[in-house]
């Protein structure tokens, strides 16, 4: 338990909690480059015998499982990949903390795109389902209701309008795209003068 990482009383997702060599993961961690940490909220529990650690998870806490669909922002766009940070499993539904997501560029539509920048930007609000069990959490808005559920203009900042498949600012008519899901909040009839 080197690494001159403090060990958490109460771990959170992606906290340290030893090397590979010191603990074998079990139920609730992951490992990391050869470093173990946690992937749910919950207090460490390592096992001197077996050589194990584990989380003991809090009861009652609501943690993202594979199939469940969540509500994220896009806090970084890469290339090839979305960093989310996923806040809950509905816009009213928060979670205390936010969870990390990735969402990849294959799993962003069922058609390909050339570029990760005209599906998503950074800011945007997704809604997406979770492909796995543990954290970071992978993600995909392949699906017709899955995608920027709200979205603001790249060029004035102000809020974008769903106008058919594209995207349209109310104050500067820019016209964007992105992998716009069914749900999105902001439509409404919208002529350009």
């Amino acid at each position: 338990m080197s690494e001159g990482e403090k060990i958490p009383k109460i771990a959170m997702p992606g906290d340290y909690l030893c090397v590979e060599e010191e603990f074998m993961p079990a139920n609730g961690v992951y490992v990391d480059e050869g470093k173990v940490r946690a992937s749910v909220i919950g207090i460490p529990a390592y096992d001197y015998i077996s050589r194990r650690v584990s989380i003991k998870p809090f009861k009652g806490l609501k943690i993202p499982r594979s199939g469940d669909i969540v509500i994220g922002v896009a806090a970084s766009v890469k290339e090839d990949v979305v960093i989310v940070k996923v806040l809950g499993f509905d816009i009213y539904n928060t979670f205390k903390n936010p969870f990390s997501g990735l969402l990849h560029i294959s799993q962003v539509s069922e058609t390909r795109i050339q570029s990760i920048y005209d599906a998503i930007k950074m800011g945007d609000l997704i809604k997406a389902k979770v492909l796995n069990n543990y954290i970071p959490l992978l993600l995909t808005t392949k699906e017709p209701k899955l995608g920027v559920i709200l979205a603001y203009c790249s060029k004035c900042g102000s809020v974008l309008i769903k106008n058919g498949d594209k995207l349209v600012c109310p104050k500067c008519n820019n016209i964007e795209t992105r992998k716009i899901s069914m749900d999105y909040l902001a439509t409404a009839k919208y002529g350009r003068r």
